[in-house]
């Protein structure tokens, strides 16, 4: 029996495509085998459909590939293998055993010749996230149920309850909830220091949190993006700005005839803006507000002591 804290939703996917390019399955015997319920399973074989695999249930709960199908028959493009990049290096960023378990089912998947071009790093997490965590907070985003969250700080463990569970974010290498506590203010966890969830039959009308999460550039963004910026950078690292949005909401105010830029953009707090300015120091200047400066050059000058 595969042990089910050893997978996840892409790497039961992986399993279930490798199962079917063999053969025939049965949903209760694989259920069986992955420790998940059927449903999941079924859930899992709807977002193959949609996908494009083309399957046929021959019998209830039986499915095989439509006749002439076959993965093998499937060459692999450059976008596949970036994805399969991608997933790998997320399965990575949750820990040794969900890294194992993707090796292991990517490679029944894929052909051993199959190489990608792309590499992604990421930093390595010391703390292991509880795959029971997972599937409860996954279920629970779903279908918008309240939570309790048991997690561990740097000095205590506690309890956060009637959390409403939007999301479950990256930013900067780590693994973070996303949710929304009783006075409406942002929550966020870092996955490996939850301990226990607990979900609650009640349910919450669904929360878009997807436009807030595309301006974030880290996890400090909160409910109002009201402190508005300016800022100026070198022409040295102009093209860069050009390219890339490094701040929430930044716009282009004006290009100076040296190639440098003046930037505007707004943020909840400076904590979100400020390990971006120091990154781009010295190429970078804050013009306004002036708080923010401060703060900056108090940053600045505890550093240098």
């Amino acid at each position: 029996m595969i042990k089910s804290a050893t997978l996840h939703k892409f790497t039961r996917i992986l399993y279930l495509l490798n199962k079917l390019d063999r053969g025939r399955i049965t949903l209760t015997q694989e259920a069986k085998s992955l420790g998940f319920s059927v449903r999941t399973l079924q859930r899992d074989l709807l977002e193959m459909e949609r996908a494009g695999f083309p399957l046929s249930e021959f019998a209830a709960g039986r499915y095989t590939f439509a006749e002439g199908f076959s993965l093998r028959k499937m060459p692999l493009s450059s976008r596949d293998k970036a994805l399969l990049a991608l997933t790998g290096q997320l399965a990575q960023s949750l820990g040794p055993q969900w890294q194992a378990s993707f090796k292991r089912l990517s490679e029944q998947a894929v052909r051993p010749e199959a190489q990608s071009v792309y590499f992604i790093k990421m930093p390595r997490m010391w703390h292991t996230i509880s795959p029971d965590v997972l599937d409860k907070l996954e279920q629970a985003i779903l279908k918008h149920q309240y939570i309790d969250v048991h997690y561990t700080s740097q000095t205590k463990r506690a309890w956060s309850r009637g959390l409403r569970p939007l999301k479950m974010a990256l930013f900067d290498g780590f693994w973070y909830l996303i949710a929304i506590n009783n006075v409406n203010t942002f929550m966020k966890f870092s996955l490996g220091r939850i301990i226990q969830v607990r979900t609650h039959s009640a349910t919450f009308p669904p929360f878009g949190i997807d436009e807030k999460l595309a301006q974030a550039p880290n996890i400090w963004f909160d409910t109002e993006q009201k402190i508005k910026i300016k800022l100026k950078v070198s022409g040295a690292v102009a093209g860069y700005f050009k390219e890339v949005e490094f701040f929430p909401y930044q716009k282009i105010e004006q290009e100076e005839k040296d190639g440098s830029l003046v930037l505007s953009c707004r943020t909840a707090n400076f904590m979100q803006v400020l390990p971006q300015i120091q990154r781009w120091l010295p190429n970078i200047q804050v013009i306004s507000p002036a708080p923010l400066k401060q703060a900056l050059q108090q940053m600045l000058k505890k550093y240098l002591e």
